[in-house]
């Protein structure tokens, strides 16, 4: 027979795991009836964390969730939007699984893959550095942390029109042209390339920019991120490829392999 001891420790825990997911649920509800902009709070992350563990890392994921931004003429389908948190440091990596790029389209992976990391304090649970994936390096900017920290600890990300590569708030100013660079030669591919017969395989109508260079570095159409972190498959690895193809190319098809996290070499 189990003892009363043990009995009110069982009955106690149930119901602190059972209060835990209503409080979830709750933070969830508020999210998607009061906005994008809507954040987890710190006191409902140090509930969770003495509770149910895969409870306290969906809060985590949606604490930190970041304002993604894409430009308002890009038509490009996020299919997943998948959290990865590192096993052994403080660090959420959120896989972006999109469309295809548009330069090119059709001769590579039949869907895109980005990421960006967020770094946080375990005990503040506050944001301590920002990095994104842009085409084979890692962006980071001190204009991007403060204001995480200014918007409920959510890092704000442009998503790059037709290649797709991830830039943090204040990627204009940083000491490094190689953004400006890459975007300037990537605007003049996209407003011509496309027009060339053959350049883009298996497309009908060629996928084009039409508008000013100014434009084209405008991101103002904001992607509902916790809509896909909602129901969110959580993956807990320092190595995660085979886990993330096996979650997602049996729907979406095969996507390029990319650093797992922002210190490990290209």
């Amino acid at each position: 027979m189990y003892s009363d001891k043990l009995i009110r420790y069982l009955l106690n825990r149930k119901r602190r795991m059972a209060i835990s997911a209503t409080l979830l649920i709750v933070a969830l509800l508020l999210i998607s009836c009061g906005g994008k902009g809507k954040s987890i709070s710190r006191s409902t992350i140090e509930y969770h964390r003495d509770g149910d563990i895969d409870l306290y890392r969906s809060a985590l994921a949606l604490r930190f969730a970041p304002r993604l931004y894409m430009h308002d003429k890009d038509s490009t389908e996020i299919f997943e939007i998948i959290p990865v948190f590192h096993p052994k440091q403080p660090v959420i990596a959120y896989h972006i699984f999109l469309g295809d790029d548009a330069l090119f389209a059709g001769w590579g992976k039949p869907i895109d893959h980005e990421i960006l990391w967020v770094e946080y304090d375990p005990v503040t649970f506050k944001v301590s550095d920002v990095a994104t994936y842009w085409h084979r390096t890692v962006l980071r900017t001190d204009a991007c942390i403060v204001d995480a920290k200014a918007s409920q600890q959510r890092p704000k990300v442009f998503v790059q029109w037709g290649q797709h590569g991830l830039l943090p708030l204040g990627w204009d100013n940083l000491a490094t042209a190689r953004p400006r660079v890459e975007l300037l030669a990537h605007y003049g591919l996209i407003t011509t390339l496309p027009r060339i017969p053959g350049v883009q395989k298996n497309v009908d109508a060629p996928i084009t920019f039409d508008g000013s260079w100014e434009e084209y570095i405008q991101f103002t159409k904001e992607v509902d991120v916790t809509h896909y972190l909602k129901n969110a498959e959580i993956v807990v690895s320092e190595y995660p490829d085979d886990e993330l193809r096996s979650l997602i190319e049996p729907a979406y098809g095969e996507f390029g392999r990319k650093k797992e996290w922002p210190w490990w070499s290209p």
